[in-house]
């Protein structure tokens, strides 16, 4: 029952809500107006039909002395009629000797037929009274023939239901009038609230820039001042944090240009110097053959096992710091990276489609796309299992706002079928620091997640850089090339 009535009644406006409940009260102060309306009908109907009755038997009397004082009751069938055709509320009815009644009815002064005049008949059944019925005895030459007079309550019917229609139609068109103006003047009180709906939606989203014009209603207004301050706040907040971040981001940067410097400049000169010695004390010679086999055996695992720290150095180095970034085409950066988590992960199937790009989009945007996509991979494979990754990269249109068209823009697109992220799981601190990378170039980050479909990385990173210094660029990785 309370899903049926949070289906029906809560889960609609608020605006719904009161239309429905003014119209409900109406509808009540409406029925209670009807019945007391009928019972009036009612009463009335009765005292008419009753002072009808009366009027009509003095007439009936009078006009029968005055036949039998001339001697004319014979016409009384005849004169009846013309004496009582302007009475209303009753019918005359003859008995003749046989039994048979003839009525005689006089006509509706309004001029109506009986089907013009009738009302329907629920509503007879409710105003009809309890009727008496009147007789006069006339005595006639022939035997005792009597006139009988009986109520008729169906024109004083018909004359209150045209009433009562009218009023009812009346009703109609005020209550429709009045819901009209109600769901105007609705509209414009509770439009602060929908607007502090929105506002809300926009907070959720990440809008803290979010700000609501004051309504003219007091305590609205106070509402949604108190809305523009804890949105002020939030946008505080969020451009510390997001100062935080960009220092976190740059201070780790730095850390590891730091640590790939150092692993270049001390470490592979020791590997280098470890491969030397190792190679010429495997050129060695010991005093027996044995021991000259002895010698070339454990210098090999030297140079085996330095090889190998070679190669970890290397991977190291191209991890914290990818390449000499705006000498080598982005492009090219972004391959070798692919085709290097291709190589540590064979089982994993991965699919790039890198469009055309510009030879560099500037230091912070290429390492930004640098980084989101060895975050997105390494999330994937590790966290996902996923089995295939798919990559889109290339140069778009952003949505076009009236008649001004999108900005161009670079859009990352990464798919993979793994598992997803779990709903409850909080984000990481590589899927924060990717946000936060792109929410400093002015872009959009979003992270959509199926256990079906897998996870779905989609970036959007305004394209900013000056012309003159694309051209640059350009010029300078030509040379290098």
């Amino acid at each position: 029952m309370q899903r049926f009535w949070q289906r029906v009644w809560y889960d609609r406006p608020v605006r719904t809500q009161l239309l429905v409940a003014v119209g409900v009260i109406n509808l009540i102060a409406a029925l209670i107006a009807g019945a007391v309306s009928i019972l009036n009908t009612r009463t009335a109907t009765k005292v008419e039909i009753g002072a009808s009755l009366d009027v009509a038997q003095r007439l009936v009397a009078a006009t029968v002395r005055d036949l039998a004082a001339q001697g004319r009751l014979g016409e009384l069938r005849d004169q009846l009629p013309v004496q009582l055709k302007h009475l209303r509320h009753v019918r005359i009815m003859f008995i003749d000797s046989m039994g048979h009644f003839t009525e005689v009815a006089p006509q509706d002064s309004r001029g109506l037929t009986p089907e013009e005049s009738r009302a329907p008949e629920w509503y007879a059944e409710l105003v009809r009274p309890r009727l008496v019925d009147r007789a006069v005895r006339v005595v006639t030459t022939d035997s005792m023939n009597p006139v009988i007079i009986v109520g008729e309550p169906a024109d004083e019917i018909a004359e209150a239901w045209s009433d009562f229609s009218a009023l009812v139609m009346i009703w109609l068109g005020l209550e429709l009038l009045i819901l009209g103006l109600l769901y105007f003047v609705l509209g414009r009180l509770l439009k602060p609230l929908a607007n502090l709906a929105h506002g809300m939606a926009n907070l959720e989203s990440g809008d803290y820039a979010t700000r609501l014009p004051l309504p003219k209603v007091r305590e609205l207004a106070v509402i949604t001042h108190s809305f523009n301050t804890l949105a002020g706040a939030l946008d505080v907040a969020q451009e510390e944090n997001s100062n935080l971040y960009r220092q976190l981001i740059s201070v780790q940067e730095s850390e590891r240009r730091e640590i790939a410097n150092e692993l270049h400049d001390e470490a592979g000169p020791c590997l280098f110097g470890i491969t030397a010695n190792a190679s010429s004390l495997k050129r060695m010679k010991g005093p027996d053959q044995k021991s000259t086999k002895e010698i070339e055996r454990r210098a090999g695992e030297i140079l085996s096992i330095t090889e190998r720290l070679k190669q970890l150095n290397r991977g190291l180095i191209k991890r914290l710091r990818p390449g000499p970034l705006g000498q080598v085409k982005l492009s090219d950066l972004l391959e070798e990276l692919i085709a290097s988590h291709q190589r540590s992960h064979p089982d994993t199937d991965i699919n790039a489609n890198i469009g055309e790009l510009a030879p560099s989009y500037g230091e912070q945007t290429d390492l930004t796309i640098y980084r989101c996509i060895q975050e997105g991979v390494t999330n994937a494979i590790r966290h996902g299992h996923a089995e295939r990754i798919f990559i889109d990269l290339g140069e778009g249109q952003g949505k076009p706002e009236g008649d001004i068209p999108g900005r161009p823009l670079l859009r990352l697109s990464l798919r993979d079928n793994g598992e997803g992220i779990p709903p409850a799981t909080p984000k990481g601190f590589g899927l924060t620091t990717m946000n936060e990378r792109v929410r400093a170039l002015d872009g959009t980050c979003e992270i959509s997640s199926s256990r079906t479909r897998g996870t779905r990385l989609l970036i959007e990173i305004p394209l900013q850089a000056e012309p003159e210094t694309k051209a640059k660029t350009s010029e300078l990785v030509g040379g290098l090339s």
